[in-house]
């Protein structure tokens, strides 16, 4: 009786509640065949609701949405390194490779600036933050400041020190760095010597990390029911200490939901030529995570893996995506930090002129480089921008509970400006599968088990790549195209016989100059990452009937 006595019949209750919301959405997902878009959302709002319902007594539910965001995030690491190598050692072009570095940093950029001026254009006008009174907390306010760095600094921590250390610490901009080095070394020594067994290594590490990651993507809808329940409960235990800051926080979300669909949907269209619905949705699943967790990293390798299913180029997708989650960053390194900054510059009462705008623009923007796409971001990152003007940083701590709430929006905001710069980026560079994104148009691509199916639910042959040069790049491995074909993946434009045999229930074949893959009903139904994740590692099996 007494162990019995120590259990919380609540804790008890929403373990129940929301084992009954996995079963629903394993219903949903396996009978209904809902779209895993769809699915997410829902999820979504399932977790909002089952936080409502039980008053926001839901931390017991912590521990499960620790367990999917340390399974996503110890995947980042080794994702960025091995597809980084891949793609570069595959794409085999220097000149290239500064091509698609110069344009991912340039429209990070370019999108975080947007936001920053969009942002002022709209906070000083409506004198955000005036007749408010914030409190001097200045014992807090060294714990911020202490978060911070000098320049020099930021830009010493780009730079790799210890590569096992960069792994285990998830430090996306060194990772990249070290990568892109032995990448290019790879590439280099193979001008002189047979590098093919050190290419191979790394792209079949790809496709078993590939794998992994479509396992744990597969979890999502289950974990952001319960990452949304914790987030809402999370919020609305602060709703109290909120009212009086109600101002920004209406206009912090307002801002982040702009910044992430209208202006992003314009750069899709103009910029991209890519439908903004079409892609928008597509990508739901990586922005509905980034909104839960408030972690760009931890949402990478959906987002990677949500773009492959619009036809960005797998090499673009691997570099710019992850660049994204350090620079840019237009929700938490440019609508909040901005917005923050022009609320106690009114609070205050302080007369700024339109120069001062000027280089707290300019200081805003040099502030998103490096920065890290995890959780309280943006209250680090306005800490910054207020120690570098001049600001109170004291002041700041007030707005912490705001910053908390409006980092939903703010990741949302970040994640979509990475896609939406790898559309751009991929579109610039001839990398886009036009193909894909017709199908995408169409309606035709679902995630169940990472298989193109049509929209009544039958397995269908869908285009994944173009048979040309592409192929590497998005994780079909060498043995794929090799021997039946010729020999290489240059031989891979002559006529691909059908028939072979890649693992039961699975086919490859050449129609139309694409390269297809084909799912029998009774296949076996593990997930299989598609798109820019690459063909599962079974297709590295394939040989000639």
């Amino acid at each position: 009786m007494g162990a019995l006595s120590n259990i919380d019949p609540t804790a008890v209750a929403v373990w129940a509640s929301a084992v009954v919301l996995f079963a629903l959405i394993a219903v949903l997902r396996a009978v209904f065949k809902l779209n895993f878009s769809l699915l997410t959302v829902l999820a979504l709002g399932l977790g909002i609701a089952l936080s409502l319902v039980f008053d926001g007594q839901v931390d017991s539910l912590n521990l499960l949405g620790n367990i999917y965001i340390n399974l996503i995030t110890a995947l980042v690491a080794p994702l960025i390194f091995v597809s980084i190598i891949s793609s570069i050692t595959y794409v085999g072009s220097l000149k290239k490779l500064r091509s698609i570095g110069l344009r991912s940093v340039g429209w990070l950029l370019l999108t975080n600036l947007i936001a920053i001026v969009m942002t002022l254009g709209v906070a000083i006008p409506l004198h955000i933050g005036s007749g408010v009174e914030l409190v001097d907390d200045e014992s807090t306010a060294g714990f911020l400041t202490s978060q911070t760095a000098p320049l020099d600094q930021v830009i010493l921590n780009f730079f790799p020190k210890n590569i096992v250390g960069d792994l285990s610490g998830n430090r996306v901009v060194p990772i990249i760095i070290t990568a892109t080095v032995l990448a290019i070394a790879i590439v280099s020594v193979g001008r002189q010597k047979d590098v093919s067994i050190v290419k191979r290594f790394f792209e079949q590490i790809k496709d078993v990390i590939y794998k992994a990651v479509g396992y744990v993507v597969e979890l999502t809808p289950y974990a952001v029911v319960v990452l949304g329940a914790t987030s809402t409960a999370a919020t609305t235990s602060k709703a109290d200490a909120l009212l009086a800051l109600l101002s920004i926080l209406v206009l912090g979300f307002v801002l982040n939901i702009i910044q992430a669909f209208v202006v992003n949907g314009l750069l899709l269209k103009f910029v991209a030529h890519v439908p903004p619905l079409t892609f928008f949705k597509a990508v739901l699943p990586a922005q509905t995570t980034a909104f839960a967790t408030q972690s760009s990293v931890a949402t990478l390798p959906l987002s990677i893996r949500q773009l492959g299913t619009v036809g960005v180029g797998a090499d673009v997708a691997n570099f710019t995506t992850p660049i994204g989650t350090t620079i840019g960053m237009p929700g938490c390194a440019g609508v909040w930090p901005m917005l923050s900054a022009v609320f106690t510059i009114n609070a205050l009462g302080l007369g700024y002129s339109p120069a001062s705008y000027v280089a707290l623009a300019v200081i805003g923007l040099l502030s998103s480089i490096g920065t890290a796409g995890v959780p309280g971001t943006a209250i680090v990152t306005a800490t910054t921008v207020f120690t570098a003007v001049g600001l109170p940083v004291q002041l700041l701590v007030p707005l912490v509970p705001v910053s908390n709430i409006v980092g939903m929006p703010s990741t949302m905001a970040n994640v979509s400006a990475a896609v939406t710069c790898a559309a751009i980026v991929s579109r610039q560079t001839g990398e886009f599968d036009e193909s894909v994104l017709d199908s995408a148009r169409a309606g035709r691509h679902r995630h169940r088990a990472g298989v193109v199916v049509s929209p009544a639910g039958g397995a269908v042959a869908a285009p994944v790549v173009p048979v040309a040069a592409p192929l590497g790049a998005v994780g079909v491995a060498a043995s794929v195209v090799a021997s039946p074909v010729a020999a290489g993946v240059g031989a891979a434009h002559k006529p691909v016989q059908p028939g072979f045999a890649v693992t039961p229930g699975l086919s490859l074949t050449l129609h139309q100059s694409m390269l297809r893959v084909q799912a029998d009903d009774d296949a076996d139904d593990a997930p299989v990452p598609v798109g820019a994740c690459g063909i599962s590692a079974h297709a590295a099996t394939a040989k000639a009937a």
